[in-house]
C-alpha cells in the first residue's frame, strides 16, 4: 500500500468539504485492500451510527435500514 496516498486521504478527510471527493479517492485506493483494513480494529461509534442514518433518512426521504456496516478504526 501506497503511504502516500493514506497520507492523502488523511488530508482529505481533515480538509475537504465535498465527501464525494473523499469517497471517490477511498473507493480508488483503498476500498478493495485488505492491508488497509488490516491497520485498524472493528469498531462501533454510536454518534456516526445515528448521523449515517439520519443523513440516509434525509438523502432518500425514508428510513432506511443499514446493516452490516463495518466501521474500522485506525489510527
Amino acid at each position: 500500500m501506497n503511504i502516500d496516498q493514506l497520507q492523502e486521504l488523511k488530508r482529505k478527510l481533515m480538509n475537504d468539504a465535498d465527501l464525494s471527493n473523499i469517497w471517490l479517492f477511498y473507493m480508488d485506493h483503498f476500498a478493495d485492500l485488505s492491508e488497509f483494513t488490516d491497520l485498524g480494529e472493528p469498531a462501533y461509534n454510536e454518534y456516526l451510527d445515528a448521523v449515517l442514518q439520519k443523513t440516509c433518512q434525509q438523502m432518500f426521504d425514508r428510513v432506511i435500514k443499514i446493516s452490516d456496516c463495518l466501521l474500522i478504526y485506525i489510527q
